[in-house]
């Protein structure tokens, strides 16, 4: 888990500057110098040590120039290797100098980091400085809603158009096999797994109040089998008694309510709702669905945020990026009339202008 070093540099003219930004992308520079200790740059004594040559970058122009970056990684006074951030996030900085096209300074405007190096033969450092350098793009993109493609290394920004002439960090991740084609992957694993765990969270949620042996459950329209076979529309509109404790997810449905059917087949859990005094009962609590509710929908854009609650007073809590297909169980309206819908998962509200309902 990042725990991240906040010392602005209050004299630096970037930061005096203030220039207001929305972040559109990251940059990953290296710093070209062998020292990897956060101390060399940073003004944060406490956390970083003390710089004894105090030419850190907490002055109006270091080193005579006009520069700044939003944060190094390298190691602390302890000897971890951590992020510390020198610049709010929500301000141009002064990193990677300009292009044929513009800048990633401001238009549009990048989030931008350095790598402390060190003497470019340390494997182990570099591993796990780089490393940290991907885990603090996870972090970015999932605050910042910004796509893995806008991670770009100052070389690459060179490219495009939108930076000076560097070869950081490549330069760097040549020696070690390595390019910034393989850091996004990083980057995206990392994300993959924080979604994983989101995942199985709402599962344990459901599980608390899950289905279980013995349950009468009704099936939402559209509904598979466990293998992904449809469900016939005479299976869908009868309700069923679950035979068994549900495996994870796998829930076997046997016997009609009529009593006259069995059909012993496996369902996934989020196709089923419990029911209870006769009426569909929502998985974490007593309120009982709507005449409209449950239903299916399909994700059509490729990352959907996921909110606490509806607007105007959300907070994200996650992001779909799979175009699944998902369980709507309660529908909300906002302020502005914009429809929301509850993820039976319990993982929280999703716009519904961006789904389709099947």
């Amino acid at each position: 888990m990042l725990n991240i070093i906040k010392a602005h540099a209050v004299k630096n003219l970037c930061y005096i500057a203030a220039q207001k930004m929305v972040p559109q992308g990251i940059v990953v520079h290296s710093t070209g110098a062998n020292n990897p200790n956060l101390k060399r740059y940073v003004d944060a004594a406490d956390e970083v040590g003390v710089n004894p040559n105090a030419n850190h970058w907490n002055k109006a122009k270091p080193g005579g120039r006009k520069v700044c970056v939003h944060a190094f990684i390298g190691y602390d006074k302890n000897k971890q290797i951590r992020v510390a951030e020198i610049l709010p996030l929500n301000i141009c900085c002064w990193g990677v100098g300009s292009g044929k096209k513009g800048s990633y300074n401001f238009k549009p405007a990048y989030i931008q980091f350095e790598i402390c190096e060190d003497g470019l033969k340390d494997k182990d450092y570099y591993t796990k400085a780089f490393n940290v350098a991907a885990q603090y793009c996870a972090h970015l993109c999932k605050q910042y809603n910004i796509s893995v493609e806008k991670i770009v290394g100052h070389c690459e920004a060179y490219r495009l158009g939108y930076g000076c002439n560097h070869s950081d960090p490549e330069h760097w991740m040549k020696k070690f096999g390595e390019t910034m084609s393989d850091f996004r992957n990083r980057v995206s694993e990392i994300l993959k797994i924080d979604e994983v765990k989101i995942e199985n969270k709402d599962e344990t949620v459901i599980e608390n109040t899950s289905i279980q042996k013995g349950d009468l459950v009704s099936i939402v329209k559209g509904a598979t089998y466990y293998n992904g076979k449809s469900i016939p529309d005479w299976v869908q509109k009868q309700r069923w008694y679950v035979k068994a404790e549900p495996t994870g997810s796998r829930v076997v449905i046997d016997k009609s309510e009529n009593g006259k059917h069995s059909i012993c087949s496996p369902v996934d859990e989020k196709y089923l709702i419990k029911v209870q005094n006769g009426e569909d009962i929502l998985p974490q609590g007593n309120k009982t669905v709507s005449n409209k509710c449950p239903y299916l929908v399909k994700v059509k854009t490729d990352c959907l945020n996921i909110y606490n609650d509806v607007a105007p007073n959300n907070i994200k809590k996650g992001a779909i990026k799979d175009r699944g297909v998902y369980t709507i169980i309660e529908e909300k309206t906002d302020c502005m009339g914009a429809k929301w819908g509850k993820l039976k998962s319990g993982a929280g509200w999703i716009s519904l202008d961006f789904v389709e309902k099947i």
